[in-house]
């Protein structure tokens, strides 16, 4: 009986060593547009997202390294028998090599979901599950299957492939189910939740997504101990982002804007005053909504 329960121990160990969770999150819910009874309902919807968040293994995999710091802040509006509408403002960070004095973190994606509608009270319960959609969790979960997968790309060309794959099974059961924002069909550049899945499962994107690959290994994880080099070395990166987006693209991408608008001010404070204008250009073309930062970046000694 005592060797039982001893080889009991060791593989719930063991099998908790194997299936760690990726992810940290911290969550902030604004609830100002509420009135006082719809808060008393949502007390503890902050606390209760984070627990979910913080104690999932959403890939199932041992996760090697830190866990991915993820910021989330909710607005809550509504709140009549339960029912609540929200805003979702989302920033995930990766962490970059260096000396440990001289390490830091990068902005990974910056993303906003303004189409959510739930029920919630007190006392409910949030579980994963990859067969039915939840309105609370599985959007959740379509968020940091992109967070996990975005990182693991910045790791290793592709890595992330299963997590958008997966994101992309979140997506398709969500628009089984008539889940508003999962609808199935947008115009072409439209920044919607089924797009963005498209083009990071598509194969077409594939080159791009190895350019990310690099704009880190080569470019960010670098730049602590060479600066001047990872410099060089992000500046071939962004042309060749610019020669994919002319050559491989026959319309608006919503992955590029996705990277852009979470890269934006990062590569203007990388190129502020960068001699080679030529980058400036290629980050115009890329990025034309953020030109007059980038012009500000080129200006400037």
């Amino acid at each position: 009986m005592r060797i039982r329960i001893i080889i009991g121990i060791f593989f719930l160990l063991t099998s908790f060593s194997l299936f760690s969770q990726e992810i940290e999150a911290n969550v902030i819910v604004n609830m100002e547009q509420l009135e006082f009874e719809a808060r008393n309902n949502v007390a503890n919807f902050d606390r209760d997202l984070m627990n979910y968040i913080n104690n999932q293994s959403f890939t199932g995999e041992k996760w090697e390294g830190p866990k991915i710091p993820v910021e989330i802040n909710i607005y809550l509006s509504g709140g009549r028998n339960g029912r609540y509408s929200a805003r979702m403002f989302l920033i995930s960070k990766r962490f970059l090599d260096g000396p440990e004095e001289n390490s830091g973190q990068s902005v990974a994606l910056r993303m906003i979901e303004d189409n959510w509608s739930f029920e919630y009270g007190l006392g409910a319960f949030l579980s994963f599950n990859m067969l039915r959609f939840d309105r609370i969790s599985s959007m959740i979960d379509y968020y940091m299957f992109l967070v996990i997968g975005m990182d693991k790309d910045t790791y290793g060309e592709l890595d992330g492939s299963k997590e958008y794959d997966k994101a992309k099974s979140i997506f398709q059961l969500g628009a089984s189910n008539e889940i508003p924002g999962f609808k199935t069909f947008s115009q072409p550049g439209e920044f919607t939740k089924y797009n963005l899945v498209t083009e990071l499962t598509d194969m077409r994107y594939e080159d791009f997504r190895k350019l990310i690959f690099a704009y880190y290994v080569d470019g960010l994880d670098r730049m602590a101990f060479n600066k001047e080099k990872a410099t060089e070395a992000l500046a071939g990166i962004i042309a060749d982002m610019a020669a994919f987006k002319q050559n491989k693209l026959t319309g608006p991408s919503v992955l590029l804007q996705l990277f852009f608008d979470s890269k934006a001010q990062e590569l203007a404070s990388i190129f502020k005053g960068y001699q080679d204008k030529k980058v400036f250009n290629d980050l115009i073309y890329l990025d034309p909504s953020n030109t007059m930062l980038y012009n500000e970046a080129r200006d400037s000694k």
